[in-house]
């Protein structure tokens, strides 16, 4: 396990491996409730077996690359206490690293799982558990999987407060919001969005907006982290994009060359792909898998071909905003 520093971006790099492992046990309904002295409870409900868990708890010194084992071996090994109740039985718990078996769970095919933690101090030493960064992060994974839904409760202070993260719409409820917050709602030529499924998934919304003076977004994701640095999936996006441009272009007789800088200025994007997937750099940032960028770019291509099949005056009106930043 990799967390990067012992911060706050560790911190939640190591609760991001627990999200995702929920993910994969089929948990998608989950409530966050921070309390004081940096003490997280964490609720998750499914009909699916919570064997996975009990087996990782049994096995924490034997990793196996198997759901569960390096998010509970991590959170154990950076946590002042553990404990873990499943469907009310008080199964686990530990001080320090130090694992203890309480009562073994006769059903684990149902229904509820809690997590109860507290960051070890003389490990994470200047974190102070801060609600907003918690609901940053859980905002993401929400926006980038419409199947979760997310409550977080702040009991950390005076004033309780309770934030809910569903998007029932995934990324094209984001770029929604993006373009009213920016007062450039009625600024966007047009809006795409689309899933596709392959031995990846990916999920792409972009909106064209004509106002120069937007600021570009581009947010893309691999695995519910973000490829700061861009690679694979960006680069086919673009490329997508370009060729669908240059190609109605062309059919005009236009001398029209569009570079990449010059597309970016009119773009909120955001895009996310997962599955098995490779990186550049030890950080992670950049996405190295060279079959996502050619899949990426002919969904793009032919996802737009069909859009603007009977949008004629669209196409042009696109083509003319690029003419004029020349």
């Amino acid at each position: 396990m990799y967390i990067g520093a012992l911060n706050h971006y560790g911190y939640q790099e190591l609760l991001s491996y627990l999200i995702e492992d929920f993910i994969k046990a089929g948990i998608y309904e989950m409530t966050f409730l921070l309390k004081k002295n940096n003490q997280l409870i964490i609720e998750g409900s499914c009909t699916k077996t919570f064997l996975p868990v009990l087996n990782a708890l049994k096995h924490l010194h034997d990793y196996k690359n198997e759901k569960f084992y390096l998010s509970l071996a991590g959170i154990v090994a950076l946590s002042k206490y553990t404990r873990i109740e499943i469907n009310g039985v008080h199964a686990f718990r530990s001080e320090k690293g130090n694992p203890e078996f309480l009562e073994d769970v006769q059903n684990a095919d149902s229904n509820i799982i809690k997590i109860e933690f507290i960051p070890d101090k003389e490990i994470f030493q200047d974190v102070i558990l801060n609600y907003d960064l918690l609901n940053n992060l859980l905002r993401r994974f929400s926006f980038l999987d419409s199947q979760l839904k997310i409550k977080c409760i702040d009991q950390s202070k005076t004033e309780k407060q309770i934030n809910i993260f569903h998007y029932p719409k995934g990324l094209s409820e984001i770029i929604d919001y993006e373009l009213e917050k920016s007062f450039s709602y009625y600024s966007s030529v047009f809006k795409l969005n689309f899933e596709k499924k392959t031995e990846f998934s990916y999920s792409l919304a972009l909106a064209f907006v004509s106002s120069y003076w937007v600021k570009p977004k581009l947010k893309i994701y691999a695995n519910y982290k973000e490829t700061v640095l861009g690679g694979s999936l960006l680069d086919g996006i673009l490329q997508g994009l370009k060729k669908f441009l240059n190609e109605e272009s062309s059919k005009r007789n236009l001398k029209l060359s569009i570079r990449t800088v010059k597309l970016q200025k009119h773009l909120c994007l955001y895009a996310s792909v997962r599955g098995e997937l490779a990186y550049l750099g030890a950080t992670r940032w950049k996405l190295g898998t060279p079959k996502v960028q050619t899949e990426i770019k002919e969904f793009v291509y032919q996802e737009l071909k069909l859009y603007f099949a009977d949008k004629e005056s669209q196409v042009f009106g696109i083509l003319d905003i690029l003419m004029e930043d020349i």
